[in-house]
């Protein structure tokens, strides 16, 4: 039996229209909006709604370390800001999916060349960075626990669309360009999720 899938992407323009259309064929496509905040209601809402067998989050990130249109499947997921070096740290969350040791730390800034060094130094071990994987991880254990039931499998799919270092306005035009790479990326997780059966 064909396993059901929910994808999670913060907006649309990160896989397009086209793309999202083709996509719902076969999986269930929610938006979440931007931030950790948005990501966490928007996952408990789609869980709430419907069970599924697999969660992906799917989208652009930053990276200090990797160029442009890399595509990367973290699999340890840190909560950012105050969270990494401080009293309130939490954590890391790691996956039994995705690329070992490969991690992605979300904040609730957009990290650019205006992030403070110090900041930037915090995470700069963390192979890239976005606003939502640790929420949506988060969501996904808490719905599981709350309603006694098996924990999705959850994937990180990530595409590397700045440097981090304040070349995100044209943002607009390089997630244009990222568009086909991280489809067939999707698409080639999603063949690999159906081969598990």
């Amino acid at each position: 039996m064909a396993k059901k899938i929910l994808i999670l992407l913060a907006v649309e323009e990160e896989l397009g229209a086209d793309h999202i259309a083709a996509l719902s064929s076969s999986c269930t496509l929610r938006l979440m909006g931007v931030g950790k905040l948005r990501a966490y209601e928007a996952t408990l809402k789609a869980l709430h709604e419907q069970d599924y067998d697999v969660v992906i989050n799917v989208g652009t990130c930053g990276s200090f370390r990797h160029p442009y249109a890399t595509v990367l499947r973290p699999s340890v997921i840190v909560q950012g800001d105050v969270y990494i070096d401080s009293i309130f740290a939490s954590k890391p969350i790691t996956l039994n999916t995705g690329y070992e040791n490969a991690s992605i730390v979300s904040s609730d800034n957009f990290i650019g060349e205006d992030t403070p060094v110090a900041q930037r130094k915090l995470i700069s071990s963390f192979d890239c960075m976005d606003m939502e994987a640790y929420a949506v991880v988060r969501a996904v254990k808490l719905h599981s626990v709350l309603n006694e039931k098996l924990m999705p499998q959850v994937h990180m799919l990530k595409i590397v669309s700045d440097g981090a270092d304040g070349t995100i306005g044209d943002w607009s035009e390089r997630v244009e360009r990222l568009r086909p790479l991280l489809m067939e990326a999707l698409c080639n997780l999603i063949n690999e999720i159906a081969d598990e059966d």
